[in-house]
């Protein structure tokens, strides 16, 4: 195996319309769940094409084995929303985990990545969004997380590997 910056495609991530319709499809059809609704998101700093920006959107996260979907719906100036306002839904990003969020930026920008949005929190995480251009354009987000929301995403992926099938919506 060889070594690299970042791990590996943890996530599909999907701009949605209405965050409650798409759990509901989510749990009742592709049978994923149980989701969890963030909370508001609140950035310490962030950007957006390369100006100071925080973007707003609601997000809600499942697991599926080891895979995460997290539903997102944009509710201003976003990555997010200029796939919304292109007429586009579903599959809008993949996700991989970093420990180290510069190393792993150099990485994708050395691989021709081009940085769109990121952000960072209070408690040190961050994220960021990279255009991979070639035959097969697409956006990966790194996120290097600190303890806290790595030891919640593996009690949202527990729930999901406990998951009855019957409840779509879990509270933090």
């Amino acid at each position: 195996m060889y070594a690299r910056a970042y791990g590996p495609i943890n996530q599909n991530a999907f701009v949605v319309p209405d965050i409650d319709l798409a759990i509901k499809y989510w749990t009742e059809v592709m049978r994923v769940g149980p989701f969890f609704k963030f909370p508001k998101i609140e950035f310490a700093e962030g950007d957006y094409r390369g100006k100071p920006h925080k973007a707003d959107f609601e997000a809600a996260i499942a697991y599926t084995g080891e895979l995460q979907i997290e539903l997102i719906k944009p509710n201003g100036p976003s990555i997010f929303k200029e796939f919304q306002d292109a007429g586009r839904k579903g599959v809008h990003h993949f996700a991989v985990f970093a420990q180290d969020m510069p190393a792993a930026c150099g990485e994708i920008e050395r691989l021709g990545g081009q940085r769109l949005q990121g952000g960072s929190f209070a408690d040190g995480s961050s994220i960021a969004y990279y255009e991979m251009k070639g035959p097969e354009p697409s956006i990966i987000e790194i996120a290097c997380l600190k303890e806290g929301p790595q030891a919640l995403f593996a009690a949202i992926k527990a729930a999901g590997d406990g998951w009855d099938g019957v409840s779509k919506l879990m509270n933090f």
